[in-house]
């Protein structure tokens, strides 16, 4: 049998990864001159670049629903999926 997956738990460790990954582009386009800042702004509505306090909070707001959302994506179709063949499915 297989376990579920937890969707806070989920949700919390893709908006930590995304966090990070988000941060270090950030630091990267502002001491090392990436230009990371390009992928960043057609992802995040209202992130402006040169970046601003205001652009940087508006991102994490949306990293947040990005979270929630692939979460909802990979967290509720698993669940259904075990839940389904642990509840009498066929099995090879």
């Amino acid at each position: 049998m297989k376990a579920k997956l937890d969707f806070g738990a989920a949700s919390v460790t893709l908006f930590i990864a995304l966090t990070v990954s988000y941060v270090l582009c950030i630091a990267g386009d502002l001491i090392f001159g990436w230009t990371m800042y390009q992928a960043w702004m057609p992802l995040v509505p209202g992130f402006t670049w040169p970046v601003t306090a205001s652009g940087f909070i508006i991102g994490l707001l949306w990293i947040v629903g990005y979270s929630l959302y692939l979460a909802a994506l990979l967290v509720w179709p698993y669940n259904y999926w075990v839940s389904r063949g642990a509840s009498g499915g066929t099995q090879a």
